[in-house]
């Protein structure tokens, strides 16, 4: 199967991540990851923000998301009332969205992402009050075409997130200098960052992309892999920034610290599907340009390796480290 560039790097994060979240892997010896990768990664974070996006699981003419704007239930076909499909009263004018029309859009505190209710301001209902302007308002009684609402969350989900990406986490002042250099403190630093990688992990088999995929089939328990994966993320870059740093490696080490929490936060806004469908696609939206991030890093790691003539040694401690910024190095190129 061919894929495009940007699915090769999703393919090369995902790689990085299952030896992230395979602590026993990493202590016990070589697994084909890359392998299990390239089979189980058909799909990429596009085409399943589309797919989640146009995803109606009732077939009441009413997208999942759009259902909790209107409050209605997207398991129920008739859930606002029987004999009557939840689109068929949307389209009658019977049901009104849980979000009141402003003038213009507010600025959005990314704070403020809600659970299961759309709270004042918060980017659920700023992205409602943007469709409603758009499609309800100013079209009258013509009600748009599910192709236009998908391509409306589409262009609204990538201006969000060029508008509300969360800051990085940490700064050059939060790495801990351990005022070592060379080859031999590069060595160190790559077995204390294994050690962090197979301290933190949790099972997981595949990358999430795949879980997400799984969860709009409907299996929930996904949804809870995709939650344990972001928090490991969150637990493995916290224990990262508290390891000394050889000078040349500090910069790397902190893109790939801050990438990490970057990729935790979207793990974790793509598990809220079910509560919160805008913050999912918030997350889905976002996850390559994360995964990316996390690629060119551990790419820039590779780098200093090089540099020192720091090899990856089978069975030896820190090999997983070296060897992934090798295969990130290889394929950011």
């Amino acid at each position: 199967m061919a894929h495009s560039a940007p699915t090769i790097r999703i393919i090369a994060a995902s790689f990085i991540a299952v030896v992230m979240m395979a602590g026993s892997y990493v202590l016990s010896g070589p697994v084909p990851f890359f392998g299990n990768i390239l089979v189980a990664n058909a799909e990429n974070s596009q085409e399943l923000l589309r797919e989640y996006a146009s995803k109606d699981t009732d077939q009441d003419g009413l997208l999942d998301w759009q259902e909790a704007l209107y409050g209605t239930d997207p398991n129920e076909a008739e859930s606002f009332k029987k004999g009557v499909l939840d689109g068929d009263a949307v389209a009658q004018g019977l049901i009104q969205p849980k979000v009141e029309v402003a003038p213009a859009p507010e600025e959005t505190d990314i704070d403020s992402i809600p659970g299961t209710a759309a709270a004042p301001n918060s980017l659920t209902d700023r992205f409602a009050q943007a469709l409603f302007k758009q499609y309800m308002t100013n079209r009258g009684s013509t009600p748009p075409t599910t192709d236009e609402i998908v391509s409306f969350v589409e262009a609204g989900v990538q201006n969000l997130s060029e508008t509300s990406a969360a800051p990085d986490t940490y700064s050059a002042k939060d790495v801990k200098r351990s005022g070592e250099t060379g080859a031999s403190a590069a060595r160190a630093y790559a077995i204390a960052a294994e050690q962090a990688f197979a301290e933190n992990t949790v099972p997981s088999d595949q990358n999430e992309l795949v879980y997400f995929g799984r969860a709009i089939k409907g299996d929930n328990e996904s949804l809870k892999k995709l939650k344990d994966v972001a928090k490991a993320y969150e637990n493995i870059a916290n224990a990262l920034i508290k390891i000394p740093v050889p000078d040349e490696i500090a910069q790397s080490h902190l893109a790939i610290v801050n990438a990490l929490i970057h990729m935790g936060e979207m793990s974790e806004d793509m598990s809220t599907m079910n509560e919160d469908p805008i913050r999912a696609l918030m997350g889905i939206a976002l996850y390559e340009t994360y995964g990316a991030r996390v690629v060119a890093s551990f790419a820039g790691l590779s780098g200093v390796f090089e540099a020192l003539q720091v090899t990856p040694l089978e069975g030896v401690e820190g090999y997983y480290i070296i060897k992934t910024a090798r295969d990130a190095a290889a394929a950011n190129k």
